[in-house]
């Protein structure tokens, strides 16, 4: 019994034993960043989120994690940017870390059971989680108002990467085309003015919907060249005649062109790749946020039927916009934003704002950011393919700027800082 008890003693102390020597590890200091120290439980959970958002499971295990050089700098530079937004003065709000996570869920279709059981399953508590998530707003926070706000990208770098870069930008347009031609190198004004008013006839007709081989059979010039060209790629058609057949957009001939002596005029037949239509919407809206108004969720929701009853009842828009809307960017306009794809909204309100018609409010749609009310004003439908190109050209321009911003400003803050590493590994 002596020896049952002494064994049973035995295996408890070597437990307690084990379980100290990791605590003790994982306690450890690694690093030193000015008055913070990073602890190996720190890294520890730095490393498991890292890998919940690449998605892979962590195993537990007893063992601490060989420290990554890389996976170490990557915290020291996110310790140095929590200390410098801390520095002047940022911080989180519980609302805005509510938001944030609940974010997380709707953009991983998670539910908030969900959500807790992948953490445990990456040995990561809810406290870690959240304050993981507040660094990483503070984060966003500072580098927003000390980097990317000072980034500018104009129209003319946008153009010229544009130009520069095509293959970047390719979106499989093709344009079916016929092409006519008259040289008046060697006429004088009015032969070359009357072959100028006949291709501006052929065009006329063709506007018109005129089949371009009647359009072009009254001609009395047998010095006109056609050609039927068939189906060209934008990258290799000249930039002057893509300008051109871009100007023309949806209309099916370009204007008259002279180059080096020679009118042309294109027929645009058919065209493949160069639309992506979107039906947009000009909407106003009136936005109940309970914790700009102090309220609760409740109160904001009877408060944005109140306003919406008030709008039935023949109040105007605008003025009750103007007086009750949180959203600062649009009250001040009456609650109007302009005209928005719905697709480009959240979650919550595309299906409202596709499903309303013109002069239509809706009933409260509860978001994330409180209580909307929003009317249709106008529908249209666009072209947005060169918007979408362009937009994409700046994105590319302002993410290389910013990064290029970011390394210099991560660099100025490591040296004026104190850093220690700690006899990692």
């Amino acid at each position: 019994m002596r020896k049952l008890i002494a064994w049973v003693i035995c295996i408890f102390s070597s437990c307690w034993i084990a379980v100290a020597a990791l605590s003790s590890s994982l306690d450890r200091v690694i690093a030193i960043v000015n008055d913070d120290a990073i602890t190996l439980s720190d890294y520890v959970s730095y490393f498991n989120l890292k890998q919940l958002e690449a998605g892979e499971t962590i195993t537990s295990g007893s063992q601490p994690p060989v420290i990554d050089d890389g996976q170490l700098e990557s915290l020291i530079d996110q310790r140095l940017q929590v200390q410098e937004a801390l520095r002047i003065g940022l911080d989180v709000t519980e609302s805005e870390l509510d938001i944030a996570v609940r974010n997380i869920t709707l953009q991983n279709g998670l539910t908030d059971e969900q959500l807790l059981k992948r953490l445990i399953e990456n040995n990561i508590t809810e406290a870690e989680f959240r304050q993981s998530m507040s660094e990483q707003i503070l984060i966003h926070k500072v580098v927003s108002g000390q980097v990317a706000r000072l980034v500018r990208v104009n129209d003319q770098e946008i153009d010229q990467i544009v130009k520069s870069y095509p293959d970047l930008f390719e979106v499989n347009v093709s344009y079916e085309l016929s092409h006519l031609r008259i040289a008046i190198g060697n006429l004088d004004a009015e032969q070359a003015h009357a072959r100028r008013e006949y291709l501006n006839f052929v065009r006329d007709k063709v506007l018109a919907g005129q089949k371009l081989e009647d359009a072009m059979a009254t001609s009395d010039f047998d010095d006109m060249d056609f050609e039927y060209l068939g189906w060209r790629s934008r990258p290799l058609i000249p930039d002057q005649i893509i300008a051109e057949i871009e100007k023309a957009g949806s209309e099916s001939a370009t204007s008259i062109l002279e180059i080096s002596n020679t009118l042309h005029l294109f027929v645009i037949h058919a065209r493949q790749g160069d639309e992506i239509v979107v039906t947009e919407k000009r909407i106003r809206q009136i936005l109940i946020d309970p914790n700009r108004k102090s309220i609760t969720e409740a109160e904001a929701l009877g408060l944005a039927q109140e306003i919406r009853t008030k709008i039935q009842s023949g109040e105007d828009f605008t003025n009750l916009a103007r007086k009750f809307s949180d959203d600062l960017d649009s009250s001040a306009e009456g609650g109007d934003i302009g005209w928005v794809n719905p697709d480009d909204l959240g979650p919550g309100l595309i299906q409202v704002i596709s499903d309303l018609k013109v002069n239509e409010v809706s009933e409260p749609v509860s978001t994330l950011l409180g209580y909307f009310l929003i009317e249709v004003l106008e529908t249209r439908t666009r072209n947005i393919l060169q918007d979408v190109i362009r937009d994409r050209a700046r994105d590319m321009i302002f993410d290389r700027k910013v990064n290029s911003q970011f390394n210099s400003w991560i660099a100025r803050i490591r040296s004026e800082s104190y850093i220690e590493l700690m006899g990692v590994n």
